[in-house]
C-alpha cells in the first residue's frame, strides 16, 4: 500500500497524470462521437448486422490506439524510475533506510502497475460499453473479461521492460529505447498478418516472430480483438476480419504464447532486481 501511494504521488507531481487525464478524454469523445455518427449512418442503410459490423470494427481499432495511448503513458512515466532518482540524488534517501533494494524495486513497480492498471479499466470501458450500448453488440461477461486481460497485460510487459531500462540507461535514452521497441513489435504483429495472408517467406515470418518474442506486448492486441470477435454469437467472422485488414487477429497468440509472456515478465522483473541491486548509485 506504500508503495502505491508512493507512486500514485510521483505520477501526480510529474503532471503526468493531468495531461494524460485531458488527452484520453478528448480521445474517448471523439471516439464516441465517431460511434454515434457511424451507428446513425449504419441504420439508415438497414443491412443484417451491419451496426453490429461496424461498432467491432471500429471498437478494435480505437483499442489499438487507445493500447498505443497506454503504452507512451507507461513510458514517459517510467522512463526515469530508477536512472532519475539517481541523477537527482534521491534514490540515496530512499536506500538510506533498512530495505533491501530487490523491494524497492518490485515496490515501484507494483506501485506503479496499479495506477496503470485502473487506467487501463477505465479506458477500455470507456470504449467498450457505448460500442456494447449503441451497436448493440451481444458481447457476453467472459469475453469481455478475457479482452480487458489482453488489454491490461500488454501494459505491464511494457512496464516491466522500461523499468528494466531505466536501470541501465540515462532518462532520455530510455524512453527512445523502449519506443522505438514498441514501435518495432508494432510493426512486426502487422507485417506477421500480411505475410501470413499472402503466403510470404518462411525467413522473414520466423524474423517477425523473433521480434514478437522480443517484445510480446504488441501481441496482446491481436488476443483482444480475438476475444472480442470470438465472443459474437453471430456469423460475422469473415467479414470482420476482411474489414480489419492487417489489424484483424489472424496471428492470435497461443496459450503457449501468454505463457511465455508470463514467464518472460518474470524474468524482466528477476534481472531487474539483480542489475538494481549491482547499481552503483553514488
Amino acid at each position: 500500500m506504500m508503495w502505491i501511494v508512493f507512486a500514485g504521488k510521483e505520477l501526480f507531481r510529474k503532471k503526468i497524470v493531468l495531461v494524460t487525464f485531458v488527452l484520453t478524454l478528448l480521445y474517448v469523445g471523439l471516439f464516441n462521437f465517431g460511434l454515434y455518427k457511424l451507428m446513425h449512418q449504419s441504420r439508415l442503410i438497414g443491412l443484417p448486422f451491419e451496426n453490429v459490423m461496424e461498432g467491432v470494427t471500429l471498437l478494435s481499432l480505437g483499442l489499438l490506439f487507445g493500447g498505443m495511448i497506454v503504452a507512451f503513458f507507461v513510458f514517459f512515466a517510467t522512463m526515469g524510475t530508477i536512472s532519475g532518482e539517481v541523477e537527482s540524488g534521491l534514490m540515496l534517501a530512499v536506500l538510506a533506510r533498512p530495505i533491501p533494494r530487490w523491494k524497492v524495486y518490485l515496490g515501484k513497480y507494483f506501485g506503479t502497475a496499479f495506477w496503470i492498471l485502473i487506467y487501463c479499466t477505465v479506458l477500455f470501458l470507456a470504449m467498450l460499453l457505448p460500442v456494447r450500448e449503441m451497436a448493440d453488440v451481444p458481447l457476453g461477461a467472459g469475453s469481455m473479461f478475457k479482452a480487458w486481460l489482453g488489454f491490461a497485460w500488454g501494459p505491464l510487459l511494457l512496464l516491466a521492460v522500461s523499468m528494466l531500462g531505466s536501470v541501465f540507461f540515462p532518462m532520455l535514452g530510455n524512453g527512445v529505447a523502449c519506443a522505438i521497441l514498441y514501435g518495432l513489435g508494432l510493426f512486426s504483429g502487422f507485417a506477421e498478418t500480411l505475410f501470413s495472408a499472402t503466403g510470404g517467406s518462411s525467413s522473414i515470418g520466423g524474423l517477425l516472430f523473433s521480434v514478437s518474442l522480443l517484445m510480446p506486448a504488441n501481441s496482446m492486441f491481436s488476443r483482444v480483438t480475438y476475444e472480442i470477435i470470438g465472443g459474437l454469437d453471430l456469423p460475422l467472422l469473415p467479414d470482420m476480419m476482411s474489414r480489419l485488414g492487417p489489424f484483424s487477429p489472424t496471428n492470435v497468440p497461443s496459450p503457449a504464447f501468454l505463457g511465455y509472456s508470463v514467464i518472460y515478465w518474470a524474468a524482466l522483473l528477476a534481472l531487474g532486481c539483480w542489475a538494481f541491486k549491482r547499481k552503483d548509485i553514488a
